[in-house]
């Protein structure tokens, strides 16, 4: 063996070894960002659900007597409080952070009860155009979630839901 075919070896060895540590590494920092967008998104469900508007209104939500009184000044404030959480939630969702599926069943029922409620002047409000979206788009999907039977609901839980 000569010279040039040890270096030739070590070359090959060399860049076989550097590939598999960036393969390994990339396989890594893959993991970690799903991780780390898993462990954001469910920050925000938390603080979502925390929500003075959610809290104050969670059993009447539930047993279906909540009403909005627009003439109540502190509950106009905690939805308006509400909204704007509510678009951190959309921006993860606008960016793919996690998958709408998740959502759905994380935060379809919210949305079922929430988006019937908002007003014209919300709806308008350039400012709400993302809450108000994912209110909607939410509902809508959450709507046909719940008409999904015992096994498709399974097969869809089964779904990777975290991006990268």
């Amino acid at each position: 063996m000569t010279l040039e075919d040890g270096r030739n070896i070590a070359t090959i060895l060399g860049t076989a070894i550097a590939l598999t540590v960036y393969i390994t590494n990339s396989a890594q920092q893959r993991r970690q960002r799903r991780i780390e967008n898993a462990l954001r998104f469910l920050a925000v469900h938390q603080r979502l659900s925390k929500t003075p508007f959610i809290e104050k209104n969670r059993r009447a939500m539930e047993l279906g007597t909540f009403s909005r009184k627009s003439w109540d000044e502190a509950m106009e404030n905690d939805f308006s409080s509400f909204l704007g959480d509510l678009e951190e939630f959309a921006l993860l969702l606008k960016s793919s952070v996690v998958s709408q599926q998740l959502s759905i069943y994380m935060f379809g029922w919210f949305a079922q009860k929430i988006q019937p409620i908002l007003t014209a002047s919300e709806r308008d409000n350039v400012y709400w155009e993302l809450a108000v979206q994912c209110l909607d788009e939410l509902k809508d999907a959450a709507d046909d979630f719940y008409k999904k039977t015992k096994e498709e609901r399974e097969k869809y839980h089964w779904e990777d839901h975290f991006k990268d």
